[in-house]
């Protein structure tokens, strides 16, 4: 009877202990997702102060963890301080522009600034413009459409690079065709094509029969950004990275969802709730003797295109071979009634499949694949180096880079079962012979054309049928304007088919701003057109 009691208050005793350590675990993510998502750190925007206190936090977190840890900077291109001086109102500098000064220079019309020897058509005939400015109409000869006999001569960069082979000193464009090309007054980044690229925003007679003279003056403003890197070191040839992003979009400047006043975006799913992850991943870890070495990385840049993880490939002095495989940890925080968790890069090993199911215990995760190893987060930086990836992620949802993805819609208790359950699949592979890297089909995506336009929506990035289906739309963009609806498929685009995102996206670059265009969308079991203005 007393050997029964003892082994009953031994049981007791344990599950007490094991739901106090459930808790304080619960406690700690919660605590991690709260400090990262808090007003203070100004939506951790890159290179600001709010990056910085994310940065020291993290810090210490994986200090007290016992890891070994180090901060590696990665420089970035900031925000472009411009003085401009010149006696013409309306006219300012453009992005294509470096800095230069300009005394009485003469002023040149040259039409649409096209050269198109196939066409058997010169705008420079018979015109002398070196070292002269010219000015150019940013439509063409039969307009702005896909249709033009000219479109291949319609891009800015086309029309600079003329002028420069003539020894122009200056262009200035303008634009009187509402379907035409605008060259915006404010701008971020440079392309700096050797000389003052300038827009009228007023009439071309404001500029002709008149002497130009300015002072132009640009500098970019270098930004630094800051990767968080912790080490396990267990003597190990092979090593398995685990990597999330800790930055997010700040005051919503850049890639906001959200039509209203300038707002703090906390990110607490994207992606404090990765973070939280990255943490207690590490503490599993590190009490284990695996057979691997790790490396846990928090990235910064990611919302500013994968800054912090291609710096971190190309400034590491890093064994590429030795890399087993890197898992991406993104807005794991959001795990809903249905337990749907999503898992991008399947395909990048053939192993990958067998550890996902096998571990999906009674099948607890409504697991959805994507075999990819391509997408809008950190882990492609490492597909495209060879290596195989997983990418964990819960969904899209309505809060996705507005101000209410905030710590109170996280769902705790679903973000710690992702947790172990990321752990079983580490545990298997470090057991396990090297993973084997595969190609996936999407290998023209590496190469992402430039588009000017967009339509405003979330893509559903886990749709594998035809078409390209929307998880999200935006108030007041474009889809929203036309009543393109979540649920809706895109399966064209003008003339342009969609079969994906990726042709979604080679679509879009051929549209500028005002195009007009119809969008046939698939709605249910209905084929709809709707008309879209850029």
């Amino acid at each position: 009877m007393e050997i029964k009691k003892y082994f009953f208050y031994s049981f007791v005793l344990t599950l007490f202990l094991f739901s106090c350590q459930n808790k304080n675990i619960l406690k700690e993510i919660e605590n991690d997702v709260l400090y990262l998502s808090d007003d203070k750190l100004e939506g951790r925007e890159t290179g600001t102060k709010g990056e910085d206190l994310a940065a020291e936090y993290i810090v210490k977190r994986f200090d007290k963890i016992g890891l070994q840890t180090k901060v590696d900077t990665f420089e970035f291109n900031g925000n472009v301080e411009v003085n401009f001086i010149c006696d013409i109102s309306n006219l300012y500098p453009t992005k294509y522009s470096n800095s230069s000064e300009a005394l009485n220079l003469s002023v040149v019309d040259v039409n649409f600034g096209i050269h198109a020897p196939s066409e058997n058509y010169s705008d420079y005939k018979n015109v002398e413009v070196k070292d002269k400015a010219v000015l150019i109409n940013t439509s063409s000869p039969d307009g702005i459409h896909p249709h033009s006999k000219y479109v291949q001569y319609h891009s800015i960069g086309s029309r600079i690079e003329e002028a420069k082979k003539r020894g122009v000193k200056c262009i200035i464009f303008f634009n009187k065709d509402k379907n035409a090309e605008s060259l915006a007054k404010k701008f971020k980044k440079l392309k700096n094509t050797g000389l003052p690229v300038l827009f009228l925003n007023d009439s071309k007679d404001k500029v002709l029969n008149q002497k130009l003279t300015f002072s132009l003056q640009i500098k970019e403003q270098k930004l630094k950004g800051k990767n968080i890197i912790a080490n396990i070191n267990n003597n190990a040839i092979k090593t398995v990275i685990i990597g999330a992003h800790y930055d997010h979009i700040g005051w919503g400047k850049e890639g906001s969802r959200y039509i209203g006043e300038p707002a703090i975006h906390n990110g607490a799913d994207d992606n404090a709730s990765g973070v939280a992850a990255l943490f207690q991943l590490a503490k599993i870890l590190k009490k284990k003797k695996e057979s691997y070495n790790y490396i846990l990385v928090a990235f910064s840049g990611e919302e500013k295109g994968l800054l912090g993880s291609n710096a971190y490939l190309k400034e590491q002095n890093l064994n590429k071979a030795n890399i087993n495989c890197m898992i991406n940890l993104d807005m794991i925080g959001r795990l809903d009634t249905s337990n749907t968790l999503q898992i991008f890069g399947t395909g990048t090993s053939p192993s990958w499949n067998n550890l996902i199911d096998s571990n999906n215990t009674d099948s607890y995760f409504n697991i959805k694949k994507s075999k990819s190893g391509i997408g809008p987060s950190d882990h492609t930086s490492f597909y495209l180096h060879d290596i195989p990836v997983l990418h964990f992620f819960t969904g899209a949802h309505d809060d996705y880079h507005k101000p209410q993805d905030d710590a109170d819609k996280i769902n705790y208790k679903g973000l710690e079962k992702i947790i172990y359950y990321i752990e079983k699949i580490v545990s298997d592979v470090a057991a396990s012979e090297p993973l084997k890297f595969s190609k996936t089909n999407d290998e023209n995506s590496k190469s992402v054309p430039k588009f000017s336009v967009t339509l405003g929506v979330v893509p559903d990035y886990l749709f594998e049928k035809h078409g390209m289906r929307i998880d999200g739309v935006s108030p007041n963009r474009p889809a929203y304007n036309a009543g393109i609806k979540k649920g809706d498929i895109i399966v064209g685009l003008g003339k342009h088919e969609i079969e994906d995102i990726y042709s979604y996206m080679k679509a879009l670059s051929a549209f500028n701003k005002k195009d007009t265009t119809n969008a046939t969308i698939l709605r249910g079991k209905k084929e709809l057109s709707v008309r879209i203005i850029f």
